[in-house]
């Protein structure tokens, strides 16, 4: 007689094992999208609140134009590309456009998975501006609406004074 021991799995247990974890997976599956998109929402909201209060405050202590920007390759606006990025610069000549002689202040990579950014402004401008003498939007009040599919829709309004709200949204 031999004493020897099997320790381990049998064919049909691992199977089962297997089974259940698939099970498992395909029930957690939504629910970790849904968190991950109200992570981006809340990652995306804070983002822009902050940036808009750095953009006015910087045209207000330096007495120059800043403007807000989308951007894909983050030395350039671009018309709407707001799911790569944004950029932050102060705008000398006032074209809205970063020229040699102007600095980038401030770059944000959004890279958004779960819904898309989009700014919707008064004059139909791709962006935001910030006026030398007041710090307020010259003409860029407006709102920054973020869509997606796993959670509510949201809407950053942008007032004439620079002041920030947001509001539950039904479509975009």
């Amino acid at each position: 007689m031999s004493n020897i021991s099997k320790n381990g799995f049998t064919l049909f247990e691992l199977i089962v094992t297997l089974a259940i974890s698939a099970i498992l997976v395909m029930i957690a599956l939504p629910y970790f999208h849904q968190l991950m998109a109200q992570q981006e929402l809340k990652r995306i909201q804070y983002s822009l609140q902050s940036s808009l209060k750095i953009a006015r405050s910087h045209a207000f202590t330096h007495h120059s134009n800043v403007v807000i920007c989308p951007t894909h390759d983050f030395s350039q606006c671009s018309k709407q590309n707001w799911n790569t990025g944004f950029m932050i610069f102060i705008d000398l000549n006032k074209n809205r456009q970063i020229d040699n002689n102007e600095y980038i202040l401030y770059t944000e990579k959004t890279a958004l998975k779960y819904g898309t950014l989009d700014w919707r402004g008064t004059l139909n401008i791709p962006s935001v501006t910030f006026n030398a003498q007041q710090g307020l939007p010259i003409g860029s009040n407006g709102s920054f609406f973020y869509c997606s599919t796993h959670v509510a829709s949201k809407r950053l309004v942008l007032s004439k004074m620079g002041q920030t709200r947001a509001e539950d949204i039904n479509g975009c």
